[in-house]
């Protein structure tokens, strides 16, 4: 039986940065992953990710962003290709939504600069843009979009030069508590650890039980669209708009398949990530193409594209980043609840501080599980 240092269960978005990270430390880890990865059946695939620093969700991130700004620059070096694009983001909604107000707490607590339009103005400065008047459009200069397959092959390919191995198309890994470690079996294959990390995505609820929180998985569509004009070529923004019917994000072009949208709003349950239905909901795709017609009026409702992903949601929608509350030996790495990927690197990097340190210096205390706890400490979600 072969014994490491830590095992990661999942080779995806956070797991390829966490075992990189591990790596480099000279920790000895094992990764595995039930598909070969980079792969279309979890959270981290569909070509693209935003990345943005003005973060809406909550000033707190803020820290954790410019951070990753900085590591994602270092995987760019050791990997000798871009993989984080700036060209921009422009985000529209109402003045009393929930967009432009968090976007614009966090730019004021953090002194980021962050430029203003009416709705009228939207489409003067961004042809090929619309909004509706009474909206206000706030763009990022420094955000952008990442190359998320590109990025999970950058990632295992560090590690496997700093010593990680890395056991991909495999059944799925089982775990049970060893002492003051664990033994993981993948098949007839069983391997030792003094520590685990979780970091499954949507198989989470079948790896981790007695948490204390219910994690929803959730299927979530996106969609590529042809295009013809140059308007959405490239260096085009990307966009993000909150409206009555959805939170429409979306891409330029970047390849012969045109512009990628999606609604980050709402999703359908997932039981089973195993047998997850991939097929196109209309339903969904019609809210998209009303989306493009009334604000991209040039973009072509004929669709090229169409994937499906899901979603990890935490009870709050925040991050959970945290040792298992009964088991020491068991690191938890979840609930990116649809917008974490571009935190990666500093998901990696604070998943191997807790595993090589005991605690991590970055200021990740708001996304331990503690902050669900009931008021006699039972672990409960209130």
């Amino acid at each position: 039986m072969q014994t490491y240092d830590a095992i990661v269960i999942g080779c995806g978005g956070m797991g390829s940065s966490i075992i990189c990270a591990l790596a480099q430390r000279g920790v000895r880890v094992l990764g595995i992953d039930q598909y070969a990865v980079p792969h279309r059946r979890g959270s981290s695939h569909g070509q693209t990710r935003i990345i943005r620093q003005a973060y809406f969700e909550h000033p707190d991130y803020v820290p954790l962003l410019l951070e990753a700004y900085r590591q994602w620059a270092e995987l760019e070096a050791c990997a000798g290709h871009k993989l984080l694009h700036q060209t921009g983001l422009l985000q529209v909604g109402p003045l009393d939504g929930f967009l432009v107000p968090g976007v614009r707490a966090s730019a004021d607590a953090h002194q980021l600069p962050i430029e203003t339009f009416t709705g009228r103005e939207i489409a003067e400065n961004f042809p090929g843009f619309r909004a509706a008047e009474d909206c206000v459009g706030l763009f990022e200069r420094q955000a952008g979009y990442l190359l998320v397959e590109k990025a999970i092959s950058a990632y295992l390919d560090q590690a496997i030069k700093a010593g990680a191995q890395i056991l991909t198309d495999r059944q799925p890994a089982r775990w049970s508590v060893d002492g003051q470690g664990v033994r993981v079996a993948v098949g007839e294959e069983v391997f030792a650890a003094g520590q685990l990390v979780v970091a499954a995505g949507s198989w989470t609820n079948q790896l981790v039980v007695d948490l204390g929180v219910e994690l929803q998985v959730v299927k979530k569509h996106m969609y590529w669209f042809a295009n013809e004009s140059s308007r959405y070529h490239h260096q085009s923004p990307v966009f993000f708009y909150e409206t009555p019917q959805g939170y429409f994000y979306g891409f330029p072009q970047l390849d012969a398949r045109g512009i990628k949208v999606a609604d980050h709003r709402g999703g359908e349950r997932v039981a089973d990530p195993g047998r997850m239905d991939a097929t196109i909901d209309r339903d969904d795709q019609r809210r998209i193409e009303d989306f493009l017609c009334d604000h991209l009026p040039d973009i072509s409702p004929q669709v090229t594209d169409h994937q499906v992903c899901m979603y990890t949601r935490s009870p709050d929608d925040h991050f959970i980043i945290d040792r298992h509350p009964h088991l020491p030996q068991v690191v938890l790495a979840t609930g990116f609840s649809g917008h974490g990927y571009k935190f990666a690197p500093v998901v990696g990097r604070a998943v191997a501080d807790i595993v090589a340190e005991g605690k991590s210096p970055l200021p990740i205390d708001f996304f331990a599980l503690k902050r669900f706890a009931g008021p006699t400490g039972s672990g409960d979600v209130e």
